[in-house]
């Protein structure tokens, strides 16, 4: 073999040797980068499942606070119910006061059931005992 296909098989193992290198190399950033694919699949996944729940969450919470405001508007229309009743309860306890105020004014005569009889016959009015 002359020296010139030693060279040549030379140059041929060389790029066979090379091609072999970027091969592997090339295959190990394939796999590399697969690998960082599946993680931010995972990854977002995970975002995703996340998300709907806080979602969940907030829609649950939504629904509370339309109930409680549904709760305190009614509470509030019962206060007012309540503040009027009351308002016309008082001006029943002031009449009321102010009838037993002109009671206790008015004269009381002292008398018995015989004597109030007596009276009741003198004005024709008859008395059962």
């Amino acid at each position: 073999m002359t020296r010139k296909v030693w060279v040549i098989a030379g140059c041929s193992v060389g790029l066979l040797l090379m091609i072999a290198i970027v091969s592997l190399w090339s295959n190990a950033d394939v796999n590399k980068a697969e690998r960082r694919e599946e993680a931010q699949k995972a990854a977002a996944e995970q975002a995703e499942d996340a998300a709907a729940e806080i979602e969940k969450k907030q829609n649950e919470q939504k629904a509370k606070i339309e109930y409680l405001e549904g709760e305190i508007e009614t509470l509030r229309n019962e206060a007012r119910r309540k503040d009027e009743e009351l308002k016309r309860l008082g001006v029943d306890v002031r009449v009321a006061r102010d009838r037993v105020e002109r009671a206790k004014r008015t004269r009381t005569i002292d008398a018995d059931a015989d004597e109030l009889c007596r009276k009741l016959e003198s004005l024709g009015h008859g008395c059962e005992k």
